[in-house]
């Protein structure tokens, strides 16, 4: 019993339900994400097995410290491939494909959430594929939610949109594109809707179709201040009320403030919901990374960091000399630097651990999450 609550903690950012069907294809009991996660190994092999009849897909990606550095062309610096498994449904014809996007559990949620095994399963009932990306194994990260200076953020929506690119040329493709991720995965839909990012990847000012973000972290992910969505986007954004993880105040004004046309974007705050409410368990009080009270990271339509946490670092704790250097370093080394700015935080004592995490709305929410990509991909 010890060691199935374990597995279920490493998975909290996602849902982490462990039916009958999934003990059948893989024993729980034995199952250890670090031996199926490594820089030459991804979860997303025993995933297959939980869905089979998939395809692979390995693509180049970058690895980016943020999006200043997307957007000067840094990122092209630190070149990777990423894997990830697409599944389509039976046929032959052209369909819509929904990217799914994992959180900081990392990408064994695809194995455990009954959510998202549902999810898929809908989806593709309906004639929409399915693509699962893993963004953290071949980083040498196989979860972020003990510490979330393992990965950057920005890698996460760079690999999302290498994955766009790849999905627009695959022969089953129609052309229509979706997206959905909880926490990690919801910031990274946010990060991706607007089009001062997307157009550093794509031309004009089209991106993703239908996009359903839930629960992001908008305080300290390094969001535009002045945010447009995509001029074809539909946007759903989600966050439990009560969600004291990634809180839902933060983003139901960054989501507010997004420059739209009218009927773009819907927010739902979800009165009593926690974080990862469709856990499918009880919520429970877990000991992950929260930064509440560390200075908010916002950046302007340039890319650059503005707000008290530049003088934070440069000036209090003398990270770097000037913000010349400060910049090259992001640049040379994007993941030496976050470990250096999270040593900056643990020094300001404005990381914290708790966070309530669970909830039995899956089947609650379902039916509306499986509505909106029915109503803007078909």
């Amino acid at each position: 019993m010890n060691k199935i609550i374990l597995i279920l903690i490493t998975v909290l950012f996602t849902t982490s339900v462990y039916a009958d069907h999934y003990k059948k294809k893989i024993n729980i009991k034995e199952f250890s994400p670090k031996q199926h996660c490594s820089k030459k190994k991804s979860l997303l092999v025993p995933a297959s097995k939980v869905f089979p009849g998939g395809e692979f897909i390995k693509f180049n990606s970058y690895t980016g410290f943020d999006q200043r550095a997307v957007i000067v062309g840094a990122h092209k610096k630190h070149p990777i491939e990423i894997t990830s498994y697409l599944l389509l449904p039976e046929g032959s014809g052209k369909v819509p494909i929904v990217i799914w996007a994992h959180a900081s559990g990392g990408a064994d949620a695809y194995i455990f959430s009954e959510f998202i095994n549902s999810g898929q399963k809908k989806l593709l009932d309906l004639g929409i594929g399915v693509m699962f990306i893993d963004n953290f194994c071949s980083r040498g990260v196989t979860s972020t939610w003990r510490d979330q200076s393992n990965a950057t953020i920005a890698s996460a929506a760079i690999d999302t949109m290498m994955a766009y690119k790849v999905l627009k040329n695959h022969p089953r493709s129609n052309g229509k594109i979706g997206l959905t991720g909880h926490s990690r995965g919801g910031t990274n839909a946010l990060m991706v809707s607007d089009i001062k990012f997307t157009s550093l990847f794509l031309e004009g000012t089209e991106g993703f179709d239908a996009i359903v973000g839930e629960a992001a972290e908008c305080r300290m992910a390094g969001l535009f201040l002045e945010p447009e969505i995509t001029s074809n986007t539909k946007m759903l954004y989600v966050h439990g009320s009560i969600d004291n993880l990634t809180l839902a105040k933060p983003c139901e004004e960054h989501v507010k403030k997004i420059k739209a046309k009218p009927g773009q974007i819907k927010i739902d705050i979800k009165e009593g919901w926690h974080h990862d409410w469709h856990g499918g368990f009880k919520p429970k009080k877990v000991k992950a990374m929260t930064m509440h009270t560390c200075p908010a990271v916002r950046i302007d339509n340039e890319g650059n960091v503005t707000g008290p946490i530049v003088d934070l670092g440069l000036k209090k704790y003398k990270l770097f000399a000037s913000q010349a250097e400060w910049i090259k370093a992001t640049e040379e080394e994007p993941k030496k630097t976050m470990k250096l700015v999270f040593k900056m935080f643990k020094k300001e004592k404005c990381l914290k651990r708790g966070a309530m995490v669970g909830g039995k709305h899956g089947e609650e929410y379902l039916p509306q999450f499986i509505n909106f990509f029915k109503e803007n991909l078909l």
